[in-house]
């Protein structure tokens, strides 16, 4: 299996572990993989009235951790494509928003809700 396909599948794991995590905690998955001119936004999901757009980074112990790779150049593609899914998806313009990462690590699964703006 080619490094590519590998990353593909391990990123697939990890929003699977995500939608999981985030169900068990009463979020209704709206989205996953939604794609807009500006990026792609792994999972929306919807709690309390609050749409969570939410990156997912699955990593191993000797990688950077998933936290910053979500740098400042990322976080300007997710809120540019909330705000195209919101251009698509009126019906959810009157919900709070929240920029959320999900980060596991070598399996370890750390929700990080509201970490930018």
């Amino acid at each position: 299996m080619s490094s590519q396909a590998f990353n593909q599948v391990k990123g697939i794991a990890g929003e699977d572990a995500a939608c999981r995590y985030l169900r068990q905690h009463g979020y209704r998955i709206l989205l996953r993989n939604y794609r807009g001119r500006h990026g792609e936004v792994d999972i929306i999901a919807l709690h309390n009235r609050v749409l969570h757009f939410i990156e997912v980074k699955n990593r191993t112990g000797d990688m950077i951790a998933g936290r910053y790779a979500v740098n400042s150049n990322k976080q300007k593609h997710i809120r540019d494509t909330a705000q195209v899914f919101l251009t698509c998806y009126p019906q959810w313009a009157d919900c709070l928003m929240s920029f959320d990462v999900v980060e596991i690590t070598d399996g370890k699964l750390e929700y990080l809700e509201n970490c930018f703006y």
